[in-house]
């Protein structure tokens, strides 16, 4: 094990340049992990659709609006494919992005090493004539200010690994490996679509029967922007209950944290779990907006958990 941590960060300081959050930001990302590692396709041993919704930074118009939905399987004992679809939107601005993942997996003592590739294109957006930017006045005459509507679209790969056992997993991906120009108007080249990467580690340890807490934590970097840290600490009741707390760190500079957030989640049975998440911004940003809500759906076609009573289950 110790030995693969070092694998995983013998890449790493490659990537400490790479900081913009042009790629979304999901609090419940341990349930969201295809969204970032491409692979973790094929890790759920079943046919799982996730579908998520976050509105960040409630309270005022033109925030950050996410929709995802995503789907992954496994075929053949060690191929795992996987699609997802989002739409983000900020102010006049919609992001569209169509990904196509596959991964192949490899056991590595008492757990599977996957590595995964992602194939994905984005369409941008950006829509001046939008008639939300006319509050006070029209700007119908006056020439220096845009009116357009302006498209661009890029395609992209990506590149990750996971590595998971019954209690433990450490993931490490860049969704993009290409920096790609997305400018708008012919001639400038003023706007790129930055490169991210990520490291994802959380463990499972039980506590008593029936109880299993579940540190778990994210890092990301991208271009341009400070990395952000997700500490994230969970507690799993009874196999269907699941509570966490997470301290994300980023924001300004002089600030220890940007938000403290708290998720619930519950499995209906086994094949449904629906979880929401609220996040309480703690920067000086709290004093315009109303935090962040996320709510997530997921529903697996098969056994994807083992029996309650058996010992020692699989959690990642």
């Amino acid at each position: 094990m110790i030995k693969l941590i070092k694998i995983f960060l013998l890449f790493f300081p490659g990537f400490v340049a790479l900081n913009a959050q042009q790629d979304a930001l999901y609090t419940q990302f341990m349930y969201n992990k295809l969204g970032i590692n491409p692979a973790y396709a094929g890790n759920d041993d079943a046919l799982c659709f996730t579908g998520i919704v976050r509105d960040q930074w409630a309270g005022f118009a033109g925030t950050p609006k996410t929709q995802a939905l995503s789907v992954n399987f496994a075929r053949w004992g060690k191929v795992g494919f996987g699609l997802n679809f989002s739409r983000s939107t900020i102010g006049v601005s919609e992001k569209m992005t169509f990904e196509g993942i596959y991964a192949y997996k490899v056991p590595i003592g008492e757990g599977l090493l996957s590595l995964g590739m992602s194939f994905s294109g984005r369409s941008y957006k950006e829509d001046f004539a939008d008639p939300t930017l006319r509050i006070i006045n029209p700007f119908i005459d006056d020439q220096a200010i845009d009116q357009g509507i302006y498209q661009t679209k890029v395609f992209n790969v990506g590149f990750g690994a996971y590595y998971s056992n019954n209690r433990f997993y450490l993931g490490f991906s860049s969704p993009r490996l290409i920096r790609s120009d997305i400018d708008m108007k012919v001639g400038l080249k003023k706007s790129y679509e930055v490169r991210h990467a990520y490291i994802m580690t959380g463990g499972a340890i039980d506590i008593r029967r029936n109880l299993v807490m579940m540190p778990q934590m994210l890092i990301r970097w991208a271009e341009n922007s400070p990395y952000n840290v997700d500490l994230n600490l969970g507690l799993l009741f009874y196999d269907r209950f699941y509570t966490a707390m997470t301290a994300r760190t980023g924001g300004a500079s002089d600030d220890w944290f940007e938000s403290i957030d708290f998720i619930m989640g519950f499995h209906l049975n086994r094949n449904l779990f629906m979880a929401a998440a609220y996040d309480v911004t703690v920067s000086p940003l709290r004093n315009y907006e109303n935090g962040s809500l996320e709510v997530l759906l997921q529903y697996c076609f098969g056994n994807k958990q083992k029996p309650i009573d058996i010992i020692n289950p699989r959690f990642f």
